[in-house]
Order: C-alpha cells, then sequence, then structure tokens
C-alpha cells in the first residue's frame, strides 16, 4: 500500500477520522436537544365548541385551555396532587379551612402579576356559572389574607376540593380580576392566562392559533410528570385544525400537511408504522363510549324497564369490534383498570348481557308500541358513529322504531339541550380525575332528566368524605344503581392512535387532550 510506513501521515489520518466522529457524534446530539422555533400543525377530530373552558367539558375545548390556562393545583401521572399557582397549601385540623400560598411573580398574558385578587375573582365566577359549578358548591367563603395568601372555608369537609384544584377537564380559568369583572358587564369572556401559549385567533371551525408566551414563568423544583413540574413553550405557534374524519387526517400527515393527527383509524396504523417518517402513538385507555339516555317526563324511557329492554338487548362485543377496530376491550368498570384506585367489577353482570329474549319481554311489559326512538350521533367522533349503526340495527331488531340524527359534534350538543327533541345519545367519558367528577350527569342539574334520591345519597357520601375506603364503598354504590336502574350505559374501553412526523419531539400522550408543552420540533 502506498501508505505502509508513512507513520505520521497514518497518525493524522486517525486523528482526522476521530475528530470527525466525534463531531459527528456532537451533531446527533445537538439535534435530539430541545430547540426553539417552528410552527405546529396539529390535525385534532373536532372544532371547539368555545374557548370559556367553564361552560363546557368539550375535549376541543380543553385542548385549547391545557395550554393556556394553569390552575392553582395540578396533578402527576399517579393522579397525585401537586402544586402550581400555589406553591403551598395548609389544611385545618377539622378539615374546612383550606389557605393557599400562592407563587409570586407569575404574569398573566396581559401583562399583570397574579395576585389572590385573581384567584378570588375567578372562583366566584366559575360558581356561578361553571357546568360543574357544584364541585365547589361547599366553599361558602373566599377569603384574600393577602396579595398571595388565599383562604377557602367549607360548609363541611370534602374529600374532593383539593383533586378539583387540579382538574383537567374543565379548567376554573383563572384569569385576571378585570377580565371577569369585563365579563359579568358584557358578556365577553377574554381569554386569557398564565400557561406557556396564549390564544392568538380563533377562526370558528378553521383553526386555533396558540403562540408562545414569552413572559412564562415555569414551577420549579419538582420533577415534570404529566400536567404537574415545570413546562416549557419550545414551539413558536400552536395550530389547532378541526379535521372530523379520519382518513383526511391520515393523508395530510402522510403528505406533511399536519405535524400531529389525533385519533387515526386504527385500519390505518400498519401502514403508518411502515413510514420512517412517521411515529404512531398508542394510549390506552383514551375513553369508553356510553349511551345517555333521556330520563326526563318528555321521553318513554321515563320507564325503567324499558331502560332494561335496552340495557338487555345489547351485544357489546359486536358494537366493540365495529367500532374500535380493534383497539377497544370490553369491562364495566366506569373507572378504567389502569385507575386501579377507583376501578370497580361491581354489577358487571348486568353489562354486556346480549339477551334479546329479556330484551323484548321488558318492551312488553313497558307497554311498548312502536313509539319513535330519537337517538343522537355525529361524524367528528368516528367511533361514536360507527356504534350507532351497530345500535341501530341491534334495537330495529329488537323492535325499537329507531330514527338516527346524525350531525356534527356541535350540533349534537345543541340538540340535547331540549330534552323533547331526543331520547338517546352518543358520546363518551375520558379518564376521571376524581369520581366526584360524574355527579352533574345525575344531580338536579342532569342534562338527562335523572332524578334518583337514592343515587344522591351515594354521590353524597362520596362526596364529603375525606376517608378513601368510605369514598371507595360509596362509588361501588353508585355503580351499582347506575346499572340496576340504567341511568346510561357504558359500551367498551377504547384505546386511540396518534401519529406525529419524525421531527416532532419530546410530545407526551396523554389521556384528556392532546397536550404539546415540553414538546419541539427538530427541524
Amino acid at each position: 500500500m502506498i501508505l505502509r510506513g508513512n507513520s505520521n501521515f497514518l497518525r493524522t489520518l486517525l486523528l482526522l477520522l476521530i475528530i470527525s466522529i466525534f463531531c459527528m457524534g456532537a451533531i446527533t446530539i445537538l439535534a435530539s436537544e430541545p430547540k426553539y422555533g417552528g410552527v405546529l400543525r396539529v390535525a385534532t377530530r373536532s372544532a371547539p365548541l368555545g374557548l370559556d373552558s367553564a361552560v363546557t367539558g368539550s375535549i376541543a375545548t380543553r385542548e385549547v385551555a391545557c395550554h393556556v390556562y394553569e390552575n392553582l393545583l395540578s396533578f402527576d401521572s399517579s393522579y397525585a396532587v401537586q402544586p402550581m399557582l400555589a406553591e403551598s397549601w395548609d389544611i385545618s385540623e377539622d378539615g374546612t379551612v383550606y389557605t393557599f400560598y400562592l407563587r409570586e411573580g407569575v404574569p398573566f398574558h396581559n401583562g399583570k402579576i397574579l395576585k389572590a385578587e385573581d384567584v378570588k375573582a375567578s372562583l366566584e365566577w366559575f360558581r356561578e356559572r361553571g357546568v360543574n359549578k357544584h364541585f365547589i358548591e361547599d366553599v361558602n367563603e373566599i377569603n384574600i389574607l393577602d396579595d398571595y395568601t388565599i383562604e377557602l372555608k367549607l360548609n363541611q369537609p370534602s374529600g374532593t376540593l383539593l383533586p378539583f384544584l387540579g382538574n383537567t377537564t374543565t379548567y376554573y380559568a383563572i384569569t385576571p380580576l378585570e377580565v371577569v369583572e369585563k365579563a359579568k358587564e358584557t358578556g365577553e369572556f377574554e381569554v386569557v392566562g398564565t400557561g406557556p401559549y396564549y390564544l392568538d385567533e380563533w377562526i370558528t371551525d378553521r383553526y386555533v392559533r396558540l403562540k408562545r408566551f414569552e413572559d412564562y414563568q415555569p414551577l420549579e423544583g419538582i420533577e415534570t410528570s404529566a400536567w404537574s413540574g415545570p413546562k416549557k413553550a419550545y414551539l413558536d405557534e400552536i395550530l389547532l385544525i378541526p379535521v372530523p374524519e379520519g382518513g383526511s387526517r391520515v393523508a395530510g400527515i402522510e403528505a406533511g400537511d399536519y405535524d400531529f393527527a389525533d385519533a387515526i383509524p386504527t385500519t390505518e396504523v400498519p401502514r403508518l408504522k411502515e413510514n420512517d417518517k412517521i411515529v404512531v402513538v398508542e394510549q390506552m385507555p383514551n375513553c369508553w363510549p356510553v349511551i345517555y339516555i333521556n330520563q326526563s317526563e318528555h321521553s318513554i324511557f321515563n320507564d325503567l324497564k324499558l331502560r332494561q329492554a335496552v340495557q338487555a338487548g345489547l351485544d357489546h362485543n359486536e358494537i366493540m369490534l365495529a367500532s374500535s377496530e380493534g383497539s377497544g376491550r370490553l369491562d364495566p368498570g366506569m373507572f378504567f383498570i389502569e385507575q386501579a384506585t377507583w376501578h370497580s367489577d361491581i354489577a358487571g353482570e348486568l353489562y354486556n348481557q346480549n339477551d334479546p329474549e329479556k330484551a323484548k319481554r321488558l318492551m312488553e311489559e313497558a307497554g311498548y308500541n312502536g313509539e319513535e326512538i330519537t337517538v343522537l350521533t355525529n361524524t367528528n367522533y368516528d367511533y361514536m358513529y360507527k356504534a350507532s349503526i351497530v345500535v341501530e340495527r341491534q334495537l330495529s331488531n329488537l323492535g325499537f322504531n329507531v330514527n338516527l340524527v346524525v350531525t356534527d359534534w356541535p350540533t349534537q350538543n345543541d340538540i340535547k339541550k331540549d330534552l323533547s327533541k331526543w331520547h338517546l345519545s352518543f358520546s363518551s367519558h375520558s379518564p376521571r380525575w376524581d369520581p366526584v367528577v360524574n355527579d352533574s350527569y345525575f344531580r338536579e342539574y342532569s342534562f338527562m332528566g335523572v332524578d334518583n334520591p337514592e343515587l344522591i345519597e351515594a354521590l353524597d357520601k362520596g362526596k364529603f368524605s375525606t376517608n378513601y375506603e368510605d369514598r371507595y364503598e360509596a362509588y361501588e354504590d353508585v355503580q351499582r344503581i347506575l346499572y340496576e336502574q340504567v341511568h346510561w350505559i357504558k359500551l367498551y374501553d377504547l384505546g386511540v392512535y396518534q401519529a406525529r412526523r419524525e421531527n416532532v419531539k419530546g410530545y407526551e400522550s396523554l389521556p384528556y387532550a392532546v397536550y404539546f408543552v415540553n414538546t419541539w420540533l427538530d427541524k
């Protein structure tokens, strides 16, 4: 070889090779480090019904709120309560006085510094008109002790106050005092929070644009876990784009029109996994599809036997196979198996009975005479639509006269507000931060017209007890009553798939909404 004996040249060449390998490794390491900048284009399943998170539990609204707002407290991945805007808190010996100490120097998106007056105004405003205002109905006093200390006095001890103050389903929107005062005067609620992103623009049915809040002050001192701990806004912008049709979301992410797509049809997953530009993310559990039952005086399902007929006649396995496309499982629990703290299979014998003869017998005993049954569904959530097609056929085979009304998700929710216009309605439940979340379905403000004193007694026991064993027993009783009285029908547990382009880094799949804090683009 020509290089033989040229030791100096060989040493130089070897040194250059080592330097080259080191530099390439360094470049690889740097490429995997978080970076600031870029616009993340997200294909979501539905447009928001509105952006006032206090008055709707819509997932699409939540997807905006979780980036814009922060609560006093938060949850980590094990559902333990952690600090957020409140850095610490005290509880009186009798469990009726909670004192929260706020972090200092936290700015709102309009530049104002968070103070106790803002927290008080926001909580009182939520208590006046929030969809889940009952969570704090036992707070009878909210007192400002100083600029950074606020006190909540309760009528009685509560096992649910701290979980509520960390919930991520219906944000109670801690916002500046002047925003609340303006909303009371004009009825217009301005979206202003303390979160890592702020609302820049919302064009209905087209997109929501969020921008990085440059002055955001992250919580330090604890580990990042789920919704808790330090947050980073690496992206310049997040564009949340409603794309109701699953195939369009897939086509868009394959073409590079979107960087992230929620709820990928299961049938598309094998092909997407072969694409080296796309990463498929599995989220199990995501939700459980449910059939709401109108039990008001306007509905024939005011009759328990007719509700029991529907419950007895459904084949949940067929519904699951047709609508989950292989990402479902059967389980009677009102809480997921993964939520071991609350999961129970009590009354499971009433789940997935698949007994048409029993159903027909109950229909006859109820005196059903061919009255039309209006069933609401939508095309925004593919699994709801597909489940409704199977349920329509199964009910028709039992002898029900079914009128399936297919709309979009916002329209379905509008129709549902009028109890004279529907009988059954499809929806789904994401993982609950606490069993108390389900109270709103069954108390006096129930949109299903439920009136059950026994159920309220069990709900009260679960809500007001501070002992875990007592609460668990109470919510087992709640589940038993829900099955025996057929106040709704759980169908199955659903997992979903999400897809992201290979250059989307740091994303963590969480059950309540798509969440892009600590996410960056590796470009």
